[in-house]
């Protein structure tokens, strides 16, 4: 299942976001790049609604996110806290400052399970059998 952003492109401008999404049967990725502000918010949403319902263990990867505003660190939380009611792991994998110091600054970043990449998630997730390259992930780009 892929999930993209319907932004029309300015010039030579990428969109200004985009959302994927990855589900081989024993984790469900969801994948966010770009900037995600409010405009972002019901797509960002409704990926990860999905990613929670799948009764999987989730990770919502934003190592490509270069703007993160409240609203959709506040979603990300709240999908956190339904995901962990429902007895379901969820895990952002990010190592940007975009992210991260806003999730210190709000105390998110103590509340949430936040990993810097791909390896690290599978490894709490303990999912063993896989490794980023099953996910679609270029292992090289991410250990770097």
């Amino acid at each position: 299942m892929n999930i993209s952003a319907s932004s029309e492109l300015v010039g030579d401008q990428p969109p200004p976001f985009s959302l994927s999404t990855v589900e081989p049967g024993e984790v469900f990725v969801v994948r966010m790049a770009g900037e995600l502000d409010i405009i972002a918010v019901g797509e960002v949403s409704a990926a990860l609604d999905a990613s929670v319902s799948s009764g999987l263990p989730v990770i919502a990867d934003a190592t490509e996110v270069r703007f993160c505003c409240s609203t959709v660190l506040g979603v990300l939380y709240n999908v956190h806290v339904r995901a962990t009611k429902a007895g379901r792991r969820f895990v952002v994998v990010t190592d940007k400052r975009a992210l991260l110091r806003p999730l210190r600054i709000l105390g998110l970043l103590d509340a949430m399970t936040v990993l810097p990449d791909v390896d690290a998630a599978l490894r709490e997730l303990e999912l063993w059998d896989l490794a980023p390259s099953d996910l679609g992930f270029d292992d090289q780009a991410r250990r770097s």
